[in-house]
C-alpha cells in the first residue's frame, strides 16, 4: 500500500509540475510578441516573476573580463560550452555589467584548452531576450577556473559569480536575436524540461501504481484459490 501511494503521489506531482510549465510556456508565447523593452523597463519587474522570454533592447559596450564558459553543455550529441561575454551597460548612472550569449562552442579533445571564440569588440545596440537559470540546490557554485582563454564555470549561478568578477551583475543573461562576425548557435532552451515531458512522467508514474496494483490483486486471488 505504501508503494502504491508514493507511486500516485510521484504521478499527481509531475502532473502539477506540467501544469506549471505548461503556464510558463504560454508566458513566453505572449512575451515573444511583446516590443523590445529597455532595461530599465525590465528592473521594474517585481522580483517575484520570472524575467526568462521578455525581449530587450540596451546599448553595451566591452569590458576587460575574461569570457565565461558554461561547462558540459550538450547540443545534438556535441559536447562543449555555452559562451558568454561580460558587457558594460549604464543603468541609471551608473556601469553595471550584463552577460551577453555568445552561443554554443564544441569543447577541444583536451580539458586543457576552451575552444577560442571571438567576442564583441565594439559597442553595440543589441536586441534579444533574457534568460534566468534557477538554482539547483544539489550543485549550485561556480566552481570556477581561470583558463588562457576565459573563465569555465560549473553552475551559472550570477551572486557567486559577481564575486568572481568583482562586478554587480545583472540577474539575467540577454541572448541576441542576431550577433554580427558571430556564427554560433544560440539555442534557446529556457527550461530543462517542457510540460508534455512533465505530463509523460505522469502518465508513466501512474500507470507503474496501475500495474503494481493490478500486480497485488492478482497475487491475493491466486493465493485464495490455493487456499480453497
Amino acid at each position: 500500500m505504501v508503494l502504491f501511494l508514493v507511486l500516485v503521489k510521484l504521478g499527481f506531482w509531475q502532473l502539477s509540475r506540467g501544469e506549471e510549465k505548461l503556464l510558463l510556456e504560454q508566458q513566453l508565447q505572449d512575451r515573444e510578441q511583446m516590443t523590445p523593452m529597455v532595461i530599465e523597463q525590465l528592473a521594474e519587474i517585481d522580483s517575484e516573476f520570472t524575467l526568462t522570454g521578455f525581449p530587450l533592447q540596451v546599448d553595451v559596450e566591452p569590458e576587460s573580463i575574461p569570457l565565461i564558459y558554461i561547462d558540459n553543455v550538450t547540443v545534438e550529441g556535441r559536447v562543449g560550452y555555452t559562451v558568454l561575454q561580460p558587457m558594460s551597460v549604464y543603468f541609471q548612472g551608473e556601469k553595471q555589467t550584463l552577460l551577453v550569449e555568445l552561443g554554443f562552442a564544441v569543447a577541444p579533445s583536451t580539458r586543457d584548452r576552451l575552444p577560442r571564440v571571438n567576442g564583441i569588440e565594439t559597442a553595440q545596440n543589441i536586441v534579444g531576450q533574457v534568460y534566468q537559470r534557477s538554482i539547483n540546490p544539489l550543485s549550485s557554485d561556480v566552481m570556477q577556473e581561470q583558463m588562457l582563454e576565459g573563465i569555465r564555470i560549473q553552475n551559472l549561478n550570477l551572486k557567486q559569480l559577481s564575486k568572481v568578477l568583482d562586478t554587480p551583475l545583472f540577474d539575467f543573461v540577454l541572448q541576441p536575436y542576431v550577433l554580427p562576425n558571430n556564427d554560433l548557435p544560440k539555442i534557446w532552451s529556457p527550461y530543462p524540461m517542457t510540460s508534455q515531458k512533465h505530463f509523460g512522467y505522469a502518465f508513466q508514474w501512474f500507470g507503474m501504481a496501475a500495474v503494481y496494483a493490478l500486480l497485488v490483486v492478482l497475487f491475493v486471488v491466486r493465493k485464495r484459490k490455493v487456499k480453497e
